[in-house]
């Protein structure tokens, strides 16, 4: 054997013994196949010099060189999109989402910055509106004319300020034409005090439900035992009381009722499942009183306005929240719910002021003590009435 051969032959023996090195890092699977590759060309037939230099083992410790087909395919690998990764974020953002919404229920958020412009909010729970048209399959209905009346019927803010312009029922007549009786009472309540008329209480005369006896069964009794305990009407009382027995209920369109936060303030009881009409308790009166009108009334379409937010008062004369029991024992909110659930009963429209109107929120921008409207409150609370006026019907206003 020459030298020459037996250096080929303990060359083979050490690359048997010594494998090559790989760069783990750096190599990818293939590059290892393009170095295969390139082997078996080197075996399949002669090449040239400069070939069988290209494809001559690294020298030992070396790493191999990398092809470009190998930089490629790991381009492309590290451009392919994850499917799996995001289907596994939007079920995640999902139940994110769920958490949310459980986290923050009834959380009031104001869509708009402006304050000015801004009168309704986003709630996972929507103000409590419920616009219905009159019955049209009530063969009692009047005929149409060209004269719209609507009587107001309440008590605070649709009672401050008769004359004025600012007014809810002088902004609704100069909106839109029509003749507005407004008979509100000052002082007065939803409920009664008591259940039946007594001088330990007289303006229970002026409730909701003995004013409703007024106008449909002509009952002047309870009026007259007020006026014999108050040694005559105050001027305001007055006026309310002869307009509301002047009017021609044969030709009244619409009645609104308007009270407001006054039976929260004096905490009267809002609601009994066993005494639904009973003229005491908050829901039971306004029931009580609709009763009467859809009798002897049913061509009167009627529109409840609720109260708008009011403020608790503690003892020392600070405004709390009215959503909390720490001043007064049962919540505004409890009373609004169970009013609109009373109208959606009775088949009447229920507008939501303490939710879509004056709203906690804002309270501050239209009241002017805490429960009595502002002038911005009054025009809004006009424009809230003219809405549900108009849903079902084309007045030209």
């Amino acid at each position: 054997m020459t030298k020459n051969n037996q250096n080929i032959s303990d060359h083979k023996k050490r690359r048997s013994k010594e494998p090559e090195w790989i760069d783990l890092e750096e190599s990818t699977l293939d590059e290892l196949e393009a170095e295969l590759e390139a082997n078996e060309e080197a075996h399949a037939g002669p090449v040239s010099k400069k070939q069988s230099a290209s494809h001559r083992p690294s020298p030992r410790g070396s790493a191999p060189k990398k092809s470009s087909s190998g930089k490629s395919s790991r381009k492309k690998k590290k451009m392919r999109i994850n499917f799996q990764v995001i289907l596994l974020s939007l079920i995640a953002l999902v139940f994110v989402t769920i958490a949310f919404k459980l986290l923050f229920w009834d959380k009031r958020v104001r869509e708009s910055t402006e304050r000015e412009n801004d009168t309704t909010l986003s709630f996972d729970t929507e103000p409590l509106d419920s616009i219905v048209p009159l019955d049209s399959s009530d063969t009692s209905q009047k005929e149409k004319d060209g004269d719209l009346r609507i009587l107001f019927l309440g008590n605070g803010s649709l009672a401050d300020g008769k004359d004025s312009d600012s007014n809810i029922a002088n902004i609704v007549q100069e909106k839109t034409g029509a003749t507005v009786y407004n008979c509100a009472i000052p002082g007065s309540y939803m409920s009664m005090k008591n259940d039946t008329y007594k001088d330990t209480f007289i303006y229970d005369a002026f409730s909701f439900y003995n004013l409703c006896t007024i106008f449909t069964i002509d009952n002047t009794k309870t009026i007259s035992w007020a006026e014999r305990d108050l040694g005559g009407f105050p001027e305001d009382v007055k006026e309310s009381l002869d307009l509301l027995q002047s009017i021609d209920y044969n030709e009244l369109d619409v009645l609104c009722i308007y009270y407001d936060g006054a039976d929260y303030l004096d905490q009267r009881g809002s609601y009994d499942i066993d005494k639904e009409s009973d003229p005491t308790l908050y829901c039971g009166a306004l029931s009580a009183g609709l009763d009467l009108i859809r009798e002897f009334l049913p061509h009167v379409r009627v529109i409840v306005m609720s109260p708008t937010y009011a403020y608790a008062v503690d003892e020392n004369g600070n405004y709390t929240s009215s959503f909390t029991t720490e001043v007064l024992e049962e919540p505004m909110s409890n009373y609004i719910g169970l009013q609109s659930q009373t109208c959606m009963d009775h088949h009447v429209t229920f507008v939501d002021n303490f939710y879509g109107s004056v709203y906690e929120e804002i309270a501050d921008d239209y009241l002017k003590d805490n429960v009595l409207l502002n002038e911005k409150g009054h025009a809004l609370l006009a424009d809230r009435f003219l809405y549900a006026l108009n849903r079902f019907n084309d007045y030209d206003f």
